[in-house]
């Protein structure tokens, strides 16, 4: 009775499946009906509990979920030499660097909110209607429920200026990096509860020679494959024996040195973003008449808070400020702090040794060159 059961449940969750992935690949013949170029690759949408969907947009498209175990066979069986992720997570490191060893170029979503951008733009262009009578119902396009497979169909279509191509030298520093911010992180938190404890309730000890070992792990690794690391050192003036300070600057270096403008790197760090300024008039019976519950959420922007928290510890670091007493002058320090390592990195890690610019990582060289001065 129970094997029935067992079989049954996977019968219909066979089903289900089958019916998502007809689903997602009706939306995926809507967008090329009209005109919207999908990735010259397989686009794969992870997820933590179940196995990651692959979604190849060839003459006969191709999707399905395949086991983490079985990816590389997968893909290499199907002559598929480029892929496409929504986002970087140290649970996937492992596969993407079994991926790149073996030849596949792997390309990472810059913001993970390019996902929800690319189906906010597809109602906004084609699902919203028109006071004009001009409006062609023929253009809806009926986009489902979210799920894997229709996640996996709507990565393809993301903008090209959104993805990201990484190395397997990046993703081995990355690794690292993850390592040592978790390490860290922790060791912060402690401090910063101490600071409020008696001293008999003081723990024993806050492990900091497991964190500078961590730290000493990640700068190791950082200057093996980004040797010039450590003229960005010298250029910032971070001390020989200051390893934590260097691990902070590599974390901002390997975040920002492949962004090519400046103010894209403040934004990335969530710096100087305003919210958008309120329309001079306004219907004011139908402001005072509208319900709380009916207006529209306004939308949060997602800056990097591990990049602001690594400028902002380094800034604190170096010009020995008080977060508590200083925060503006904190802040300020942060931004020059920021806009400096990313134009000496970023200078200095794509210049090959004749002196060209951008050969060695394929992007243009920094807007604009100069000393460092906070």
């Amino acid at each position: 009775m129970r094997k029935k059961v067992n079989e049954e449940a996977m019968l219909e969750q066979r089903a289900k499946e089958e019916a998502l992935k007809k689903e997602a690949l009706g939306f995926y013949r809507q967008l090329r009906e009209r005109g919207l170029k999908p990735f010259d690759g397989a686009s794969i949408d992870f997820h933590r509990k179940r196995d990651p969907v692959v979604f190849v947009p060839r003459e006969t498209p191709l999707i399905t979920a395949v086991k983490k175990e079985e990816l590389l066979k997968f893909l290499m069986a199907n002559d598929i030499r480029r892929v496409l992720v929504d986002a970087l997570f140290p649970s996937r490191v492992p596969i993407l660097q079994s991926l790149l060893e073996h030849g596949i170029e792997v390309y990472v979503l810059r913001r993970p909110s390019a996902l929800s951008g690319f189906k906010a733009m597809l109602e906004r262009r084609y699902n919203k209607k028109k006071r004009d009578d001009n409006n062609n119902d023929n253009n809806y396009i009926k986009i489902p429920r979210k799920n894997d497979f229709v996640d996996a169909v709507a990565l393809a279509f993301t903008w090209p200026k959104f993805h990201r191509r990484i190395d397997l030298r990046y993703i081995k520093c990355w690794r690292a990096m993850n390592k040592w911010r978790r390490v860290y992180t922790i060791f912060t938190k402690v401090q910063q509860m101490v600071e409020d404890l008696e001293g008999d309730e003081i723990p024993v000890t806050l492990h900091e020679d497991k964190v500078i070992k961590k730290a000493r792990e990640f700068v190791d690794i950082t200057e093996v494959h980004y040797p010039e690391v450590r003229r960005v050192f010298e250029k910032i003036r971070i001390p020989d024996a200051d390893i934590i300070a260097q691990a902070l600057c590599c974390e901002i270096v390997l975040e920002t040195y492949h962004i090519e403008k400046v103010s894209d790197v403040l934004r990335k760090a969530g710096i100087g973003i305003h919210s958008v300024p309120k329309k001079k008039v306004r219907r004011r019976k139908r402001e005072e008449v509208e319900k709380t519950e009916n207006r529209p959420k306004k939308k949060v922007f997602q800056y990097d808070g591990k990049l602001l928290f690594a400028a902002n510890q380094l800034a604190v670091k170096l010009f020995h400020l008080n977060p508590k007493r200083e925060p503006e002058k904190v802040m300020l320090k942060t931004k020059k702090l920021l806009e400096e390592i990313w134009r000496c990195s970023r200078e200095l890690q794509m210049t090959e040794e004749n002196g060209r610019v951008g050969e060695a990582l394929g992007v243009s060289g920094p807007s604009r060159k100069g000393g460092f001065r906070l």
